[in-house]
């Protein structure tokens, strides 16, 4: 027995000893530089990825050869105790295998390093390719047939033999992806009949080189921004108030700096940009008419990436980074407006179709003053991964606008001042509970604040709108089986709108002036549980969904069911279909202004039992899509209603007029087609056709036309893309906007009571809205860009980018809108034009 255990623990002890003997790489390299007396330079950040275990009773240049052999790295003596580690271009075995059947798979197969095939050689039914690791990479595997598959390069970094198991793959048609549906990172997902812009991957779109996130979405089918400002987005008719724009989660009132010229997000912290044209799912609620969510960096980043920009509007930074061994992440971006006394060509064209019609322009459309504008926009992001089942992130965003210039009817010196200031923080916490569920959990804090300080003749006019947001959503998700997924959820959300509106007037002598102060506020609390089950096989698609709303000051509870289906009849033709009913709570009175500039200034409002009404609406989707032979055809008609609309009776506040309601109806049709030409040029045309009619809730039931929805709308562009050049052009044609809306009747009713008061015996002057067109004048404009980029190399770390757009390249006067004035006389028009010849120019730098 004494000799046994005597055995056993020499046994031990050799073992211990074996066991000393192995070391991981950097602990082996550390090992030969105290048995050396050496200094190794190495990244210790990519050769810690690196798990092999090396015996370091070896002598060093056995080590060496050994660690070269086995590894894609090279070992260099650059001195006399000194050596360099560095990766080197290594050729790599492949080997497939299927991982039901346990048998190799036979080429034709396919090695992709950042969606770029890699040339494999194949000899002695071995495969192989050259490749030099980079944490930058994306590496995926791919055989028709089977599920692509991600290889970590930490893989590669540990072995030159590759041998990969994969999965056969179940064509369902949930995994169907349209990928390229515009032009390069522009995708479309038939299952959830959503479009994905992939930010990163996007190229060049015309008349912008800056990614900017809202002339990103102009471009798709069914989506116009009439006015010819990208913050002003209609989708597929409805106005911008009735459309849900989140940013991680964040809402966003903000249409954009400088009146929605230009959009509230830095690109370069966006990650991707989801747009539904035709509803949503019922985990988001309290809009009417579509959506887009725009969301920042979701996973941590290998490696750190840096810029810093400008263009002839503002200048620009970013900056993502690893931290705690990639165990955080950290992504920040910052954009700013140059001082006021810096004017670029596109700012004044800005300036010009902006204020025109307004209190700062003349008879003749002149802008009378200098208009001082500041706009600002942050961005943060940190993401914490501990481990597979758990993710954290949290995300604040601050956006603000700030305008100063002179009305011309005011006293010298005097200013009138608005300001958008829009800002919020959210965090969400995924966590996967076992095989089957997975959850997460998100809060959601935010506010809009919309303020002004405008002169008025006799007196002062201030204004301060304000929204105050809370939101907390749990979700819990069943996603592991092959033919159905099942979400359910509870969504709350705290809410308050307020309004400080006081015009003050002294000296009154005349009964026609009055004073008016309004301070109203309504608090809500909206619960809301949802649900939504998702069947999907190898040609359908179907998707029914619920979601139930109570809401507070209204004491009622609104049921929202939402379903929609695809129908693939072959690998090329799909039929399409939704349906779904929405409430909104929180919207834009129409008519009203609470500014005196004429310029967007729609009070927000809560509805309340007193004033405003909850929107109720319905959508209807049908249509098809064909994709073949690099062309695809896109065609959906669209049906949609908005009841409740909430208007005011003056178009500014006094103390006699009240709010009333009008529903709303919308029809149309867009029609899509694109062709591939070649891997480098793509081009497209696209065609839509829509209607309006909007009914008044009065005694005689009135219905109009919608100013901003244009019957006819056309387009044509193409895009180029060859080695460091990037060119691409529209040319837009379009109907003219409603020159007899809503907003031309109440100015036309007021001039009328004007008239009627006239003094005994004083002659009725001509009826200057006899004359006034139907519809304006057709718009049409040419928009082109063009890029070049220097990249960033091994021998040179960093990457600098120059671009040039021109919006409205001929200059084409396009008439978007007439201001009238009946005082002083003589009644007169003033013409509001789209935006004019606008040139911009931009510069990247990143490293």
């Amino acid at each position: 027995m004494r000799y046994l255990l005597i055995t056993l623990l020499v046994c031990a002890g050799m073992s211990l000893l074996y066991a000393q003997q192995k070391a991981p790489f950097l602990e082996s390299i550390k090992h030969y530089e105290s048995t050396l007396d050496a200094k190794f330079s190495y990244d210790p950040v990519i050769f810690s990825e690196i798990d092999q275990d090396f015996d370091t009773n070896q002598s060093f240049p056995e080590f060496t050869s050994l660690a070269e052999s086995q590894l894609p790295i090279k070992i260099q003596k650059v001195g006399e105790s000194y050596y360099t580690i560095s990766l080197t271009e290594s050729t790599y075995a492949l080997s497939l295998s299927d991982s039901l059947a346990s048998k190799a798979i036979e080429p034709p197969f396919f090695f992709l390093i950042n969606s770029v095939p890699v040339d494999i050689k194949l000899s002695d039914e071995k495969a192989t390719f050259r490749y030099k690791p980079s944490m930058k990479d994306t590496l995926i595997v791919y055989v028709p047939g089977f599920e692509k598959k991600v290889i970590p390069v930490c893989q590669l970094l540990n072995s030159k033999t590759l041998d990969i198991p994969l999965m056969t793959q179940t064509y369902l048609l949930s995994d169907v992806v349209v990928e390229d549906y515009v032009t390069k990172g522009i995708n479309l997902d038939p299952a959830n009949q959503k479009i994905s812009i992939d930010v990163k991957d996007l190229p060049l779109l015309p008349g912008e080189t800056d990614g900017d996130i809202f002339a990103s979405l102009a471009a798709l089918p069914g989506i116009t921004t009439p006015d010819g400002r990208p913050g002003n987005l209609f989708i597929r008719g409805t106005s911008p108030d009735q459309s849900l724009i989140l940013f991680d989660n964040i809402p966003m009132y903000h249409r954009g700096h400088y009146f929605g010229t230009i959009s509230p997000y830095n690109p370069k912290t966006v990650n991707n940009v989801e747009v539904f044209r035709s509803g949503y799912h019922p985990r988001m609620g309290g809009r009417v008419g579509g959506a887009v969510f725009i969301n920042s960096e979701q996973e941590i980043n290998n490696d750190s990436q840096y810029g810093i920009g400008a263009n002839t509007l503002y200048a620009m930074a970013y900056a993502k980074t690893p931290l705690a061994n990639n165990k955080i992440g950290l992504v920040v971006g910052a954009r700013h407006s140059y001082p006021s006394s810096i004017r670029s060509p596109k700012l004044d064209a800005i300036t010009e179709s902006v204020f025109a019609a307004t209190g700062i322009s003349d008879d003749q459309g002149n802008i009378g003053t200098d208009v001082r504008v500041k706009f600002q926009d942050y961005h943060a992001k940190v993401i914490l991964k501990p481990n597979e089942k758990h993710k954290v992130t949290i995300s604040g965003i601050y956006s603000d606008s700030d305008l100063r210039y002179e009305l011309i009817d005011a006293p010298p010196g005097i200013d009138e001042h608005i300001d958008f200031e829009n800002y919020g923080v959210n965090t969400v916490w995924s966590f996967k509970i076992d095989q089957k569920w997975t959850g997460s959990l998100i809060n959601t804090l935010g506010q809009y604040t919309y303020s002004t300080e405008s002169p008025v003749p006799m007196g002062e006019q201030k204004t301060e709108n304000t929204i105050q947001d809370y939101n907390a959503r749990l979700e819990l998700s069943q996603t592991n089986h092959q033919s159905h997924q099942l979400q359910l959820g509870v969504d709350y959300q705290l809410q308050s709108s307020a309004l400080d509106y006081s015009n003050i007037t002294s000296q009154i002598t005349s009964g026609n002036m009055e004073s008016v102060v309004r301070n109203e506020s309504v608090d809500a609390h909206t619960i809301s549980p949802f649900a939504n089950m998702h069947w999907f096989g190898k040609q359908i698609n179907l998707q029914l969904g619920l979601r139930g709303s109570f809401y507070s000051p209204t004491q009622t509870f609104y049921l929202s069911p939402r379903v929609s289906a695809n129908y693939s009849v072959n690998q090329s033709f799909d039929l399409k279909a939704s349906a779904g009913r929405y409430h909104q709570f929180l919207s834009q009175v129409r008519n009203l202004q609470i500014g005196t500039g004429g310029f967007d200034n729609a009070l927000w409002q809560l509805a309340s039992q007193d004033q405003g009404s909850v929107i109720s609406g319905s959508q209807f989707m049908t249509g098809f899509m064909l994709n073949k032979n690099r062309w695809l055809l896109d065609v959906e008609a669209f049906y949609k209603v908005a009841n409740n609309i909430t208007y005011y009776e003056s178009l500014f506040f006094d103390n006699t007029s009240d709010f009333f309601t009008a529903d709303n109806v919308l029809y149309g049709i867009d029609t899509y087609l694109r062709k591939e030409i070649t891997s480098s040029t793509s081009a497209w045309l696209g065609y839509s056709y829509g209607g309006s009619k909007i009914t008044l809730d009065t005694t005689n039931q009135t219905t109009y036309k919608s100013k901003y929805v244009q019957p006819h709308v056309f387009y044509i562009g193409s895009a180029y893309q060859k080695n460091r050049w990037k060119f691409s052009g529209v040319w837009k044609y379009g109907s003219g906007l409603n020159g007899q809306s809503l907003e031309i009747a109440y100015v036309r009713g007021i001039y009328e009571r004007a008239q009627d008061n006239r003094p005994p015996g004083s002659p009725r002057a001509p009826d200057p809205f006899a004359d006034q067109p139907e519809r304006y004048p057709n718009v049409h404009s040419l928009d082109l860009s063009v890029s070049y980029k220097i990249p960033q190399t091994e021998q040179r770390p960093w990457s600098v980018s120059f671009g040039l757009s021109v919006i409205n390249v001929y200059d084409q006067e396009n008439l978007i809108d007439r201001a009238f004035r009946g005082n002083p006389p003589p009644p007169r028009w003033i013409d509001r034009n789209a935006l004019g010849f606008a040139p911009n120019l931009m510069i990247m730098f990143e490293w």
